[in-house]
């Protein structure tokens, strides 16, 4: 920040979240706020995190007027840590704003989310037939008097003393499965819109839209409101909100999105990690970032596995996990139940072990900033509007790009609508990929126009620009300029097939048709899984054809597994499956399916190849270079003059992630279980690893790591700076820097 000192929550932390959440309180009278400060001191956090009040509206702290003190809690655990942790010098933030609130929904039940048909909106996951269940986690209405409530919890953690507040579980869906549509909300909707809410989803009514987008201002407008009496009451405090970006089918990432302006902290909760991909962590740190404007993120790696909160996962699950925050540029957060830190507590060393190598750290994080090649759109606008009830289909579009580039040490960041309609912005990019970018503003459309013509590069596929911001088809690219081509239709084909042509773009890849579709894994209601096989049909304009959409022979194929498998390529058509097109200095690459999915789905190496490779060339030598197996994951950072070069090693033999083959009309017993999902225990070392990059020419760099305390040996050729790293076992960070 110009001209002022930033603020502690600006800077690197390292974050220790402590939960109650056990409905009987077990070890809620053996535990003080003074053995949790001394928990975080011993990790070596410097920040805890701890409730004000737990969703069942029981206050960790006396005198509280926004609810009962839990019957069981000895002492004050909020007063007695906010006393023991200025001694220690670690910040104290505690959890309000919970939407949950079981004490309140007895005495107020008016106040809770209610779906259209009347039924309270659970937190909570229940099964279908336990109809008498009683709720446990009612969820309140943030447009009820409720929202007075949550006012008078922040007023209350800032009387304390407390550092900042954080709004945990803060939720309020669009969709219609947990959308409220309580009297609040309904008095609230009609009075600024003059008619009813819609019971129905349809998107072709503008009501609903309405509908849909207010839900997302509600959040927006109330998280203004508490940013601001946060701000007046305590200007230095932190206000943080918790956006679980892989959860909630990714809802939460708009509102993140529209409401930067009134957040400091974003916490990335990753409780999703152990049944994701290595880097999972690394991936939502980063959408997090863009979505947030780069802001400040803490992302946690639960200390236990799965939902199992009773026990602790591996100490390599909880290391690796921790460091996949510090390399995408946020902050480790380990969070620790109460009942898995009484029952199983040995493995909490493994946190310490990263917390002290982030102490180390700390200098070269502080500041720095990714160095920026490719840059991934993830449109909330076309995940809401163009995925509407499907958003997995645009999501794993945009994921298959991501891990493609990432595996291939390509550097990659995501990019926000709001920050596509910027060319400034976009020039920091070499090359912009919009995986399948369906719903686009003109604005955006105008400020791509206006990079590619400066020489930036794009990476089209499928539907991409073909809809506004709202979803209303244009039948048309918007970027049809750009892309040099014209929609003429589509073919819904199940299975299909794109045959490369010749062209030095595609140079070293492999001639034989690639295929196109997969099957379905529920096998349920269709055979193949939805629209994958599918092509946008398009005429060329100006862009040259450089592959063709292959007509597969066939619904399915008739080799091996009868009904799963895909048919034999039966023509090549002459309807362009990619094109390229040179628009002013730069240019354009299309893709008539959806690539990415491909990759994500399936993760073949022709479909990593037919994304980085055409990205290489377009885009040019990217600023690091890697020679490592895809398993050790690279990212780069500058800071001033000095590079940061992280490399976490997802060398992993012992993960196991198992999916069943779906459902038939001859159901059998499975052979085992489709739902084991093991824990990492042990990573292999990577040798050797080569590393180059570019550098300013003329200088005398030198390359070390703090961890290790070792230096690396330079070879300097023009700009290029090449050293070895002889072994990388969990972990490293390598700096690269001028010598003074």
């Amino acid at each position: 920040m110009s001209g002022e000192e930033r603020k502690w929550y600006e800077k690197p932390v390292r974050v220790l979240q402590f939960n109650i959440e056990d409905r009987y309180g077990t070890y809620v009278s053996t535990l003080s706020g003074t053995e949790l400060v001394e928990l975080a001191s011993r990790l070596h956090a410097n920040v805890l995190v701890i409730f004000a009040r737990d969703p069942w509206g029981r206050t960790y702290y006396r005198g509280a007027g926004t609810g009962p003190v839990h019957p069981k809690m000895i002492g004050d655990i909020i007063r007695d840590a906010l006393e023991e942790a200025r001694d220690r010098g670690i910040r104290v933030v505690v959890m309000v704003g919970h939407t949950a609130n079981k004490y309140l929904y007895s005495i107020h039940s008016d106040w809770a989310q209610v779906n259209r048909d009347g039924e309270i909106i659970l937190l909570e996951h229940v099964p279908f037939n336990e109809r008498d269940y009683e709720p446990e986690w009612p969820q309140l209405c943030i447009n009820s008097p409720f929202i007075n409530h949550v006012k008078k919890e922040i007023i209350e953690a800032l009387e304390l003393g407390v550092d900042g507040v954080f709004l945990d579980s803060f939720r309020y869906q669009p969709d219609i499965e947990r959308a409220c549509y309580c009297k609040w909300c309904n008095e609230k909707f009609k009075q600024e819109y003059g008619y009813d809410m819609p019971r129905n989803p349809d998107w072709k009514d503008s009501r609903w839209r309405t509908l849909w987008n207010w839900r997302y201002k509600v959040v927006v407008e109330k998280l203004r409101e508490l940013y601001e009496l946060s701000k007046k009451l305590a200007p230095e405090k932190v206000f943080m909100y918790n956006s679980h970006p892989g959860g909630w089918s990714g809802r939460t990432n708009r509102i993140v999105e529209m409401a930067r302006d009134y957040i400091d902290v974003v916490f990335a909760e990753c409780s999703e990690v152990d049944h994701q991909p290595p880097g999972f962590i690394t991936e939502m740190v980063k959408l997090t970032k863009a979505m947030n404007g780069g802001k400040p993120v803490w992302a946690s790696r639960n200390y236990f596995h799965l939902y199992r909160t009773v026990s602790a996962t591996t100490p390599t699950a909880i290391r690796q996990g921790l460091r996949e925050a510090i390399i995408a540029g946020g902050s480790p957060w380990l969070l620790v139940f109460s009942i898995s830190y009484r029952q199983d507590p040995a493995n909490l060393d493994a946190a310490r072990e990263v917390f002290m190598e982030h102490e180390v750290l700390e200098e070269y994080l502080d500041g720095a900033e990714p160095v920026r090649y490719a840059g991934i759109v993830a449109s909330n606008t076309t995940r809401d509007h163009y995925g509407r009830t499907q958003p997995q289909h645009y999501v794993d579009e945009v994921r298959g790009f991501y891990y493609a580039l990432t595996h291939s040490h390509v550097p990659v960041e995501f990019i926000a609508d709001r920050d596509l309609e910027n060319p400034e912005f976009l020039s920091k990019y070499r090359v912009v990929v919009l995986a399948n970018t369906a719903c686009m503003s003109d604005k955006a459309i105008h400020a791509i126009e206006e990079y590619v013509r400066n020489g930036g590069k794009i990476i089209a596929t499928f539907n991409a620009s073909t809809r506004n911001e709202d979803g209303v088809h244009r039948y048309d690219f918007g970027l049809r300029e750009v892309l040099g081509i014209e929609e003429l239709g589509e073919l819904k084909a199940p299975w299909s097939y794109i045959v490369l042509d010749e062209h030095p773009l595609l140079e070293g890849l492999p001639r034989e048709p690639v295929l196109w579709g997969d099957m379905s894994y529920d096998f349920t209601r269709e055979r193949t899984t939805p629209t994958l096989g599918w092509h946008i049909l398009v005429r060329p304009l100006t862009a040259e054809r450089i592959a063709r959409i292959g007509y597969a022979g066939g619904e399915w194929g008739y080799e091996y597994t009868l009904g799963r498998s895909p048919p034999p390529i039966a023509s090549e058509l002459e309807s362009p499956a990619i094109t390229l097109n040179e628009y002013g200095k730069g240019a354009a690459l299309y893709f008539s399916g959806q690539l990415g999915r491909h990759y994500w789905r399936i993760g073949l190496p022709i479909y990593k190849s037919l994304i980085t490779e055409p990205i290489l060339q377009l885009a040019g030598e990217p600023p690091i270079t890697v020679n490592a197996p895809e398993t050790l994951a690279t990212e780069l950072f500058k800071q001033g003059e000095r590079y940061i070069i992280h490399l976490l090693n997802h060398t992993y033999n012992q993960r196991i992630l198992a999916i069943g083959i779906g459902k038939t009309k001859q159901p059998l017993p499975p052979y085992s279980t489709s739902e084991s999902v093991h824990p990492i225990r042990e990573v292999i070392p990577v040798y050797n690893v080569e590393v180059t990059l570019r550098v300013e020419e003329g200088l005398e760099y030198r390359v070390y790591s703090p961890l290790r305390k070792k230096q690396y040996d330079v070879r300097m050729s023009g700009n290029k700076l090449s050293f070895t790293i002889d072994r990388v076992g969990e972990y490293d960070a390598v700096i690269v820097e001028p010598r003074k």
